[in-house]
């Protein structure tokens, strides 16, 4: 791959990077003289010598224990003898001292994102992209992983990222307490209507006076999942249009409303202000203080630690009439920052990190894997038996239909505003139809500024 193709304007990284990391001083980041490296190794190590890896992590304490265990085993094993140096950067840190490092010149040969923010990174020109390195490779090959894993690494025809662990929802259920309702324990809700009747026979309490149980609060995980189980789309990847006004969204928003109207939201707020924190001790699902919930997979290993004895089942999430089932696969991503000093040695750690090292990641994180000859894998963490086994296969079929976020770089502000509306509907502010209006008014102009069209 020539110069020509791998050099980026830092100045034009920076300049579209900067509202999105809070703080940060543009003068901090100004170009260093050094120049960029290029894929094909001119900035190489001298023959007989050869390169360290640096890799940025944001995985800390025991998590950062694991990775470490992984980078010792490529270099306790690597053909080329290349020694990987693993450094902790914080999760709040990472976005911020990487782009400073980009900007001036000195960055990490290797790091780890949020899946999420790779189109972010990828439109900003500060990781690059890995086609080349990929064509040339006898191990990568795309079909092998999730389509909602590897196309969330795509930007306009390139691939910016492979795919490292992910994770997708599904719906929670408290057994005791449908008993309690009359319920049936072995009869979970499958549409949203399901929810509504199962909500009703479980919730203790009055709007007037506070509640007690709580069934269920539609709000109470990811807005986006709403719309998709309504069988809606947030956005057009095609025109690179924002689609919040869709009327399956409204119809998702209208359910959000049914539920604040009923129950009355802001007594539904003063009751989750209340709540403990989620996967901790104190988690209302383990306290029998919420009937059901939409969790991630990751929270299967909380469960086994802090309420083991809770009985509880696990469902796909319910949908909207016959929207089907759905969910989301996030996770994290192997990249490339731009600059990179070694970037033919990095893609080979790249590529062992997003086959190898998640293989032995996922028995001791309980985080999921992102390919698909890599479902067999089962956290050690977890009990071996066939409920957990069932549960645990029942996320990994989620890999296969789930979604992922909307690829555009206005991601997190478009994340602020969807919340934004949920809360206006929530707490009687606005009705379904304006509050998604205004969220979807307010991102498209930042989208179109961030794709340089405004």
């Amino acid at each position: 791959m020539s110069r020509a193709t791998q050099t980026f304007s830092r100045r034009a990284f920076l300049r579209t990077t900067s509202y999105a990391v809070a703080g940060l001083a543009l003068a901090a980041c100004a170009p260093a003289t050094a120049p960029p490296a290029s894929v094909s190794g001119e900035s190489a190590p001298p023959a007989g010598e050869r390169a360290n890896i640096a890799y940025w992590t944001f995985w800390a304490d025991r998590w950062g224990e694991f990775q470490q265990q992984i980078v010792d085993s490529y270099n306790a094993n690597n053909e080329d003898g290349v020694q990987v140096e693993m450094l902790i950067v914080p999760w709040g840190d990472l976005s911020v001292k990487l782009l400073t490092a980009v900007s001036a010149g000195n960055p990490p040969d290797f790091t780890i994102i949020g899946r999420g923010e790779v189109i972010e990174w990828a439109v900003r020109e500060g990781i690059l992209p890995l086609d080349d390195h990929i064509a040339a490779s006898s191990t990568v090959n795309p079909d092998d992983w999730f389509a909602a894993a590897w196309d969330e690494c795509l930007w306009e025809g390139k691939t910016f990222a492979q795919p490292f662990e992910s994770g997708t929802y599904a719906a929670w259920y408290n057994k005791a307490l449908f008993e309690e309702a009359g319920l049936d324990p072995n009869q979970p809700p499958i549409t949203w209507a399901d929810v509504d009747a199962a909500a009703e026979a479980i919730t203790q309490g009055s709007a007037a006076d506070g509640y007690s149980v709580v069934g269920f609060i539609p709000w109470g995980s990811r807005t986006d999942l709403l719309g998709w189980l309504a069988g809606g789309e947030w956005y057009d990847a095609s025109t690179q249009q924002i689609t919040a006004t869709t009327p399956e969204n409204i119809a998702a928003f209208e359910w959000v409303q049914q539920y604040a109207e009923q129950y009355g939201g802001e007594t539904l707020e003063r009751f989750r202000q209340g709540l403990g924190g989620g996967d901790t001790e104190d988690d209302p699902f383990y306290r029998g203080q919420i009937g059901m919930v939409w969790k991630g997979s990751w929270s299967l290993s909380a469960k086994q630690e802090y309420a083991p004895d809770v009985s509880f089942g696990v469902h796909p999430l319910p949908y909207r009439g016959d929207a089907g089932n759905d969910s989301i696969n996030q996770g994290s991503a192997c990249v490339l920052p731009v600059g990179s000093p070694n970037p033919d040695a990095a893609y080979k750690f790249l590529t062992y990190m997003s086959i190898d090292g998640v293989a032995q990641w996922v028995p001791v994180s309980a985080d999921m894997v992102s390919r698909r000859d890599q479902t067999g894998i089962y956290p050690e963490v977890l009990p071996d038996d066939d409920e957990f086994r069932a549960y645990w296969q029942l996320y990994n079929d989620a890999l296969g239909y789930s979604h992922f976020e909307p690829p555009m770089p206005a991601r997190r502000y478009w994340n602020d505003q969807l919340q934004a509306a949920i809360d206006a509907v929530v707490r009687g502010q606005k009705s379904p139809e304006q509050a998604l209006q205004d969220a979807q008014d307010a991102a498209q102009r930042e989208l179109d500024k961030a794709l340089g069209k405004a």
